[in-house]
């Protein structure tokens, strides 16, 4: 299990590099970009942090436009974000209070997260009808959904070693090599983490920046048509 355990690391290390590196571009170009024809603004006003807030936290702009998918949408992203914070526990030592503080919700999240994706995928399939989705979509459909039953059945009913677990994962953060647990299930989890990590759409961490670039876009735009 410790050629395992190191290949599994050194994939974690490769994922997280790629995911970093390519948020890190998505950032420098967004701070490099000009405004287009005058409108644009290189100040985020309150008013226009606090628009973007709420297009960022609530979805406005998708509930506006289709509030049947924007129910599934907001729960999957909000149980998705939660389960996310749960995870914290097996990657800090000493646990903070507030992860702790945020347990409880991260396991309603792990079950809702699967019934948010059945959801979403019968609005875009059978409700809207769509006959077309991208591999790459459908790709990671896959992987989250997988993630969220394997991650359940460890929950419910595969338990794996909570103790070896959280020595791997304490060890791969301090660039310490150890055997991985002794669970296929655990095995199989943290592969399809590694995959999600590498494919994860860029726009999931750069969405803030665009929504409050938009913002400032329809800021500017407004103002220059009161002038005139």
């Amino acid at each position: 299990m410790w050629t395992l355990g190191i290949v599994l690391i050194l994939g974690y290390y490769l994922s997280l590099l790629v995911l970093l590196g390519t948020y890190a571009a998505k950032v420098w170009i967004w701070v490099k970009k000009k405004p287009v024809n005058g409108v644009g603004s290189d100040k985020v006003t309150p008013k226009t942090f606090l628009l973007a807030a709420g297009d960022i936290l609530f979805f406005r702009r998708l509930l506006s436009v289709n509030d049947v998918l924007w129910l599934g949408e907001w729960i999957f992203h909000l149980s998705f974000v939660l389960v996310i914070l749960g995870h914290l526990r097996y990657f800090l030592n000493p646990v903070p209070q507030w992860v702790w503080a945020l347990q409880p919700f991260g396991t309603v999240a792990g079950y809702a997260l699967p019934f948010a994706l059945l959801y979403i995928s019968t609005v875009k399939f059978l409700v809207e009808k769509k006959k077309y989705v991208s591999s790459y979509n459908f790709l990671l459909l896959i992987l989250i959904f997988a993630l969220s039953i394997s991650g359940l059945l460890m929950k419910t009913v595969y338990h794996p070693d909570i103790a070896s677990v959280k020595t791997f994962v304490m060890g791969m953060v301090t660039f310490r090599f150890g055997a991985v647990p002794g669970s296929a299930l655990f095995i199989f989890h943290f592969a399809l983490f590694l995959a999600l990590m590498v494919n994860l759409p860029t726009h999931i961490f750069a969405a803030p920046l665009v929504l409050i670039g938009a913002r400032q876009r329809e800021e500017t735009l407004s103002r220059v048509i009161h002038e005139k």
